[in-house]
């Protein structure tokens, strides 16, 4: 560890871009960071090779379903209920803008009637812990109608995220 410069990252990262995007470098580069933070941390090391190392950033291009894609999903009836389910709250998040998380811890307490007489989901972003409210509009209303049940606190019963994706 103590032969680790600045010129080793530079070229690790050169090893890298032969084969991987630029973010995927970075995450490797992050996780590579760690271990030489701890070791820092507990003497090993007396200098940081990574002080005047910076990641090149990545502009990420969002992609959002158009109107008509959007139309066409919710038209389709899947043959098997799961995906069927999955279908519906994966509409309800293209409407409400709510991650699978959101969406899957969104509780009935989140609903509340706002000033206007509409009803509105007023939360906490699970990524940001930014509050929100978002207009419920018709047809993500329709869906909540749809799944509702008295019994549970939870507006969803989500299915586990590796069955969602």
């Amino acid at each position: 560890m103590k032969k680790l410069t600045l010129q080793f990252l530079i070229d690790f990262e050169c090893y890298f871009k032969v084969e991987e995007k630029q973010i995927t470098i970075n995450k490797s580069i992050q996780r590579f960071r760690k271990p030489i933070k701890v070791a820092l941390s507990k003497g090993y090391l007396e200098r940081d090779p990574f002080m005047l190392y910076k990641t090149k950033s990545v502009k990420t291009e969002i992609v959002f379903l158009s109107v008509d894609e959007l139309e066409s999903l919710e038209k389709h009836q899947f043959s098997q209920s799961r995906l069927q389910l999955v279908k519906d709250w994966f509409v309800f998040s293209c409407y409400a803008g709510l991650a699978y998380n959101e969406i899957k811890n969104l509780k009935k307490q989140h609903i509340i009637k706002g000033f206007d007489g509409l009803f509105w989901i007023e939360m906490k972003r699970e990524k940001t812990q930014k509050n929100i409210a978002i207009p419920i509009l018709f047809k993500p209303q329709e869906l909540i109608d749809k799944y509702a049940d008295d019994n549970s606190e939870v507006v969803f019963e989500v299915l586990s995220n590796q069955k969602y994706n």
